[in-house]
């Protein structure tokens, strides 16, 4: 008897039980207003560029190196 007490809830039960506590959290969620999203948007785009520009300037300082090691090389 005390078996069928401590008996796990099947798929269906489970499947249900999920996409019914994924709703309640979605509730809880403080969504970001149009403002903050488009200054965040603003943020990463101008933080994009500067990384592309540092690596960029990285990747021209290596080539140059490269090339001068392999002339004094050969």
């Amino acid at each position: 008897m005390a078996e069928s007490a401590a008996k796990k809830p099947g798929l269906v039960e489970r499947v249900k039980r999920f996409f019914r506590d994924a709703k309640g959290e979605c509730k809880k969620v403080v969504w970001p207003t149009k403002k903050q999203i488009i200054n965040n948007t603003g943020i990463v785009l101008v933080v994009m560029c500067i990384a592309a520009v540092f690596v960029g300037c990285l990747d021209g300082i290596a080539s140059q190196l490269i090339r001068l090691f392999l002339m004094l090389v050969s």
